[in-house]
């Protein structure tokens, strides 16, 4: 359950939205528009690519840390 950080832009101010529960991310003249589960809606200042890196970066770093915690990526050699 990976949490990204988003800029609001209708009410201002930080959001921490569950990466999980995205739906749709669709842009409409300069407005990014991020469509979650249940229908909530949340305009923010970040393009769809920004979103979409933020996640990749946050889910391989998780993926990467698993591996390194469960012994399976061995010790690198110096």
């Amino acid at each position: 359950m990976p949490l990204i950080k988003l800029n609001r832009i209708n009410r201002g101010g930080e959001i921490l939205l569950n990466s999980d529960h995205i739906v749709l991310i669709e842009i409409d003249s300069r407005t990014t528009t991020v469509h979650m589960r249940k229908g909530q809606l949340f305009a923010v200042e970040e393009s769809p690519a920004a979103i979409a890196e933020a996640i990749e970066r946050l889910e391989t770093s998780r993926i990467r840390n698993a591996i390194v915690e469960s012994g399976l990526g061995g010790k690198v050699p110096a």
